[in-house]
């Protein structure tokens, strides 16, 4: 499948950023996983909310729970990319997030101490 999207950013020549395909979807993965519900006002039940959901949770399931709202955010919100499996762990206050599809497997390292997207992969796992 071939798509691209443009960004909030500009290229090295000052015009708006296009994003490839593998760029795009990670794009639109990270912003899922990101977005608060209901900040989106037509789609209000949008997005993990990861940052006042699982920030400083200490609940035992909050990786499951966590698994699972990613995993149906991508299917209501993100229906292109055909989905397999996501995983995720915690080591250190740092969330991985890996997500299987059958485009390629995407990775997503958030630092729930700072609350950012740690890692820059724009790229699938083969290329790393």
């Amino acid at each position: 499948m071939a798509i691209s999207a443009h960004v909030l950013s500009l290229n090295d020549f000052g015009m708006p950023k296009v994003c490839n395909s593998i760029e795009s979807a990670y794009t639109n993965l990270v912003y899922l996983i990101m977005l608060e519900k209901g900040k989106f006002q037509s789609h209000p039940d949008m997005g993990c909310s990861i940052r006042s959901r699982y920030r400083h949770n200490n609940d035992a399931n909050f990786l499951q729970n966590l698994q699972r709202d990613i995993t149906s955010q991508i299917e209501q919100y993100l229906p292109e990319l055909s989905m397999i499996e996501v995983a995720v762990n915690n080591k250190n206050g740092v969330l991985g997030i890996i997500i299987n599809t059958e485009q390629g497997s995407y990775a997503i390292s958030y630092n729930s101490t700072n609350g950012i997207i740690d890692a820059p992969a724009t790229r699938l796992l083969e290329d790393l």
